[in-house]
């Protein structure tokens, strides 16, 4: 359990949820997002759950031969993570993508995410489309 006052716990959080993404473990990670969370997506501009919103990047790296984070930079604050990384892609052809993406993790008292918001280039996705 975190609290607002425990910046430690929260980037641990933040750092274990991503780590579950890198490791393909979905359920892990969908049980670190409260049920009512939202999300929104720059790309999109439209809010949905947070937990669609896993399952939707699920299918992405499931399609995907590797995929991890790397150069990550974080800030944290009060109930929340603001992060930086960049997201290292391949597909199963071998192409690879780099990302640069900005997150920012809102947490309840309870150490679940109850909003997620998402920042990166719409264009540098286009390599991933066949």
């Amino acid at each position: 359990m975190t609290t607002q006052s425990d910046p430690s716990g929260l980037q641990a959080l933040t750092e274990k949820f991503f780590a579950n993404i890198s490791a393909r473990k979905w359920d892990s990670a969908l049980a670190r997002i409260h049920p009512d969370a939202r999300a929104i997506q720059n790309i999109s501009g439209h809010e949905v759950n947070a937990r669609d919103l896993l399952s939707s990047m699920q299918g992405l790296v499931e399609s995907l031969a590797d995929f991890s984070y790397e150069n990550r930079r974080c800030i944290v604050g009060q109930q929340a993570v603001v992060e930086q990384h960049d997201v290292r892609m391949t597909r199963r052809d071998g192409v690879e993508v780099v990302i640069d993406i900005c997150i920012v993790l809102r947490f309840d008292t309870e150490g679940l995410i109850t909003r997620i918001d998402e920042y990166l280039d719409s264009g540098a996705l286009k390599p991933l489309q066949n």
